[in-house]
């Protein structure tokens, strides 16, 4: 840990506080089985070059570059492995955006259990964001309602010539005051 000075708004001595660095275990374990079996294969790969030697003479010198072509195919296929389960889940979420931008505020992105930590996680934040969304919309949506509704009474009222003044005002004052407290809540 950190300590990082930070001065609160409004103070002019400057506090202390400690930064936290934090990994998530199951990708620290991704990272670490992808390292071991590559040191694995490339160990598999010099047993297996040594048995040639050592057991049937075998003495070439295609062997060196077969050697290399087979570490450069074990560390391709781990890289394949770890970057389909790490990227592979971002197609399927790009598709399922493209749903809820179109309109589908009901839709909520999916999650498969291989899927990695990080992109749950992801997933489970981009979820919450469109509930309150969803959310923030239907009350924007009652909102317009009543103020619609409300002017269209005053103007029907102005325009019959029989309004009065004080209950215009005071409706006006309630419709002011629900803007209002729309704009803090969002």
């Amino acid at each position: 840990m950190r300590s990082a000075p930070v001065q609160k708004e409004g103070s002019l001595k400057p506090k202390l506080f400690k930064q936290r660095y934090y990994m998530a275990k199951e990708l620290q374990f991704s990272l670490a089985l992808v390292i071991v079996l590559a040191l694995l294969g490339g160990i598999f790969l010099q047993a297996v070059s040594s048995a040639l030697i050592s057991y049937w003479k075998l003495e070439t010198p295609f062997l060196g570059f077969f050697l290399i072509i087979g570490y450069v195919g074990i560390v391709v296929l781990l890289a394949v492995f770890f970057t389909h389960r790490l990227i592979g889940p971002f197609k399927r979420l790009e598709y399922e955006m493209k749903l809820v931008k179109a309109g589908n505020l009901s839709k909520r992105l999916s999650i498969r259990s291989q899927d990695d930590l990080h992109i749950r996680n992801f997933v489970r934040h981009i979820n919450s964001f469109i509930s309150r969304f969803e959310e923030m919309s239907g009350e924007y949506n009652r909102l317009n309602s009543t103020v619609i509704t409300k002017l269209d009474m005053a103007a029907e009222e102005l325009s019959k010539g029989t309004t009065d003044c004080p209950r215009l005002k005071e409706e006006i004052d309630q419709l002011r005051k629900e803007i209002r407290e729309f704009r803090e809540k969002c």
